[in-house]
C-alpha cells in the first residue's frame, strides 16, 4: 500500500510540473479511493489544483504568443511598451475581444469533484481542505466574472450518462450580480474555517477576506459607474449590468472585509522593492510562489538591462513609458513631470542624468530603472547620443551610434551600455523595469532562473480597497488609509488633506504598477475609453553635450521622443469592456447569451 501511495504522489508531482497536465482531467486520481483515506495524498491533489489557479503570473501564457500573461498585462495599458523581439506586440491597437479568455470549467469541475470526494471522506482535516478548494473555486469564478460578466455557476461535478438529455448539462449564465453574490457567500462561509495564521502559499482566512474585498469593490464600482455612462452596458437578462441600487451594499461588503484584514496584524514593509524581492508574510497575503529547482520563472532574464544580462540575446522586454514615470509625484506633492526645457524654451542642462529624477515617490525608484540609477551594485548606463555644437550653424548636430557602449575618437560616450536604441532587447523608451527583477545570484541565467513570487493579494491593496470603499460611502477614515500607503512611499504622515476620486485612481496606478490591476481598474470605473483614446506614449532620451569652452560641455539634456518601434497608438472600444464568450463554449451550450458586441 505504501508503495502504491508513493507511485500516486510521484505521478502528481510529475504531472503538476508538466504543461500537458494542465489540459488533462485527473479524474482517475480524484476518484481513487486511496486518496480519500490519506491526508497527504488528498493534500497532494489539492496542491495540483492550486498549481492550476487562474493567476496572470510570470509563467502563465495564452493571451498573446509565448510571452507571459503578466507581461501582456503590462503592455496592454499605459504602463509599458515591448522592447524585445517580435515588434508586432507594439501593434496591438485595438484589443481583440477574445483576449483575456478564461472559460475555466475544467478547473471548476475538478474543484467540485474534490469538494464532493472530500465531503464523503473521513479525513481528519477535510473541513479545511474543502474550504481551500472552495476558495480556489471562488477565485476562479471571480476571474471569470471580471472578464465575462455573469457566468454559469456550477457547484457540483456533472458527467454525461448514456441516454441523458444533453440539455440538463447546458446551464445558462447567471446574472452579473448573482455571480458576485455567490462569490461573497462562499468567502463568508469559509473565512472562519480556514486558518487565521499569516501565510501566502495556501488559502487562509485573510486571503478569503482579501478576495472578498477585491470582488465586492469590483461589483460596487460596476454598479455605480456603468450606470453613470450615457448608454450603460447591459444585457436584457442582466448577465451584464448590475443595478445601481446595489452599489452601496457591495461597497459596504468590501469595506468590512478590508477592515477585518486591517485589524489582523498585517503591516507595510518599509522597503517597497523587497516586498517583491523577498518572501514577506507581513505584507503578502496570498502569492504564487516559486521554488528551485523545478518551480522557477524567467522574468528576470527576459527583462534584465543589457549591461546586467546574464543570458545573451534576451532581456529588455518590458520598458516603461515616460507617462508612467511622470505619474510618480515629487515628495513635495507636486507633479512628477520631467522638465526638459526652461520657461523660455531653452534646454535644461543636467550635470548628471539622475539629477532629473531626484526627490520622487520612493516607489518610483523601486519600480523603474533610469539613467544613472544604481541596481545590483552597478549604475544603469543610458545615453542616446551626442549633441555636438556647430558654430557655423549656431546649433547642435546629433551624433548617433549604432552599437551599445560606442564611444568617439576621444573615448567619450556616444551610446550607453544600456541604450536606448530602436532595436530589440534594449530599451526603446529610455527606461527599464526594476520591480520583479530578482537579485538572487544567477536569476538572470536561463539555466537557473528566479524564484521570487508573484503577488496576488497584498496588504497595501487592502488599504487602497478600504480607502476607495470608504470614500464612496463618505466615511472620513478613507483619507487615513490612503495616506498610510503614501507614507511608506516617502510622503508625510498626512500628505493629502482631502481625498478625491482622482487621488484613488492615481495611487492605485503607482502602488500596484505592473501587477495586473490597471486594465481591470480602468474598466470597472468605465474610464478605459477616455484613458486610451487620443493618448500618445513616449520615451525620454538623454544626450551628452559636446561644446568645448561652454559651461554646458559634457552636461546632459533630455528629449521626449515617440519610440519608432511603437507604431500604433492604443485605443479602446466599447466591446472591450467584456471578453467575448469562447466560440466552442457557445457551440456546446446554446443557452449562453452572447456579450455586448459579440
Amino acid at each position: 500500500m505504501k508503495k502504491n501511495k508513493l507511485i500516486v504522489l510521484l505521478t502528481l508531482i510529475i504531472f503538476a510540473s508538466c504543461n500537458d497536465y494542465l489540459n488533462r482531467e485527473p479524474y482517475d486520481i480524484l476518484g481513487n479511493d486511496v486518496v480519500w483515506s490519506d491526508e497527504d495524498l488528498a493534500s497532494g491533489v489539492l496542491a495540483n489544483l492550486y498549481s492550476r489557479m487562474p493567476v496572470d503570473e510570470f509563467n502563465a501564457s495564452g493571451y498573446h504568443g509565448d510571452l507571459s500573461n503578466a507581461e501582456f498585462n503590462m503592455l496592454i495599458t499605459d504602463e509599458a511598451m515591448w522592447s524585445g523581439d517580435r515588434n508586432g506586440l507594439n501593434g496591438v491597437r485595438v484589443l481583440d475581444p477574445y483576449y483575456y479568455s478564461l472559460w475555466n470549467y475544467g478547473h471548476i469541475r475538478d474543484l467540485n469533484l474534490f469538494i464532493e470526494k472530500a465531503t464523503q471522506s473521513n479525513l481528519l482535516l477535510k473541513d479545511e481542505l474543502i474550504a481551500e478548494a472552495r476558495f480556489l473555486r471562488a477565485l476562479t469564478y471571480f476571474e471569470m466574472v471580471k472578464r465575462y460578466g455573469g457566468v454559469p455557476i456550477l457547484t457540483k461535478s456533472y458527467s454525461y450518462e448514456p441516454g441523458q438529455s444533453i440539455q440538463e448539462l447546458q446551464i445558462p449564465r447567471s446574472t452579473e450580480s448573482d455571480t458576485y453574490d455567490f462569490i461573497a457567500i462562499e468567502l463568508t462561509e469559509i473565512a472562519n474555517v480556514l486558518p487565521a495564521n499569516k501565510g501566502f502559499r495556501r488559502a487562509t482566512k485573510w486571503s478569503a477576506l482579501a478576495l472578498k474585498s477585491r470582488a465586492m469593490l469590483y461589483a460596487a464600482s460596476l454598479a455605480k459607474y456603468n450606470n453613470k455612462m450615457p448608454n450603460p452596458i447591459i444585457l436584457p437578462g442582466k448577465e451584464v449590468g448590475i443595478d445601481a441600487s446595489k452599489s452601496n451594499e457591495y461597497y459596504i461588503a468590501s469595506y468590512e472585509a478590508s477592515k477585518q484584514i486591517i485589524e489582523g496584524g498585517f503591516y507595510l514593509n518599509p522597503d517597497y522593492f523587497n516586498v517583491f524581492n523577498t518572501k514577506d508574510v507581513n505584507e503578502m497575503i496570498f502569492a504564487k510562489d516559486y521554488l528551485e529547482p523545478d518551480i522557477i520563472h524567467g522574468f528576470t532574464y527576459r527583462n534584465a538591462t543589457p549591461s546586467m544580462a546574464e543570458t545573451e540575446n534576451n532581456g529588455s522586454n518590458i520598458t516603461p513609458y515616460l507617462e508612467l514615470v511622470e505619474a510618480y509625484q515629487n515628495l513635495d506633492g507636486t507633479s512628477g513631470k520631467i522638465e526638459t526645457t526652461n520657461p523660455d524654451g531653452t534646454p535644461i542642462y543636467y550635470a548628471k542624468i539622475e539629477d532629473a529624477f531626484k526627490n520622487r515617490d520612493y516607489r518610483f525608484y523601486a519600480t523603474v530603472l533610469y539613467g544613472g540609477s544604481n541596481f545590483k551594485s552597478r549604475n544603469v548606463d543610458i545615453l542616446a547620443g551626442q549633441k555636438i555644437w556647430n558654430s557655423s550653424t549656431w546649433s547642435y548636430d546629433y551624433k548617433m551610434g549604432m552599437s551599445l557602449g560606442e564611444t568617439d575618437q576621444l573615448y567619450r560616450p556616444v551610446i550607453g551600455l544600456d541604450g536606448p536604441l530602436n532595436d530589440k532587447n534594449v530599451t526603446n523608451t529610455g527606461f527599464y523595469i526594476k520591480k520583479f527583477i530578482s537579485t538572487e545570484p544567477g536569476a538572470g541565467l536561463v539555466t537557473k532562473q528566479a524564484t521570487n513570487y508573484w503577488p496576488i493579494f497584498r496588504y497595501s491593496e487592502i488599504l487602497l480597497n478600504a480607502a476607495e470603499a470608504a470614500f464612496e460611502l463618505n466615511k472620513p477614515e478613507a483619507l487615513g488609509y490612503l495616506n498610510q500607503v503614501r507614507q511608506r512611499a516617502g510622503f508625510g504622515e498626512n500628505s493629502l488633506k482631502q481625498l478625491t476620486f482622482e487621488d484613488i485612481v492615481h495611487e492605485r496606478r503607482v502602488e500596484l504598477a505592473f501587477e495586473g490591476h490597471r486594465f481591470f481598474d480602468l474598466k470597472r470605473w468605465r474610464i478605459a475609453e477616455s484613458t486610451f483614446i487620443g493618448q500618445d506614449f513616449h520615451g525620454l532620451y538623454p544626450y551628452i553635450i559636446i561644446n568645448e569652452g561652454s559651461v554646458n560641455h559634457l552636461k546632459y539634456v533630455l528629449e521626449k521622443v515617440k519610440p519608432a518601434r511603437l507604431f500604433e497608438n492604443k485605443t479602446f472600444e466599447r466591446k472591450n469592456y467584456y471578453t467575448f464568450i469562447p466560440t466552442d463554449a457557445i457551440s456546446n451550450n446554446p443557452k449562453l447569451v452572447l456579450n455586448p458586441g459579440q
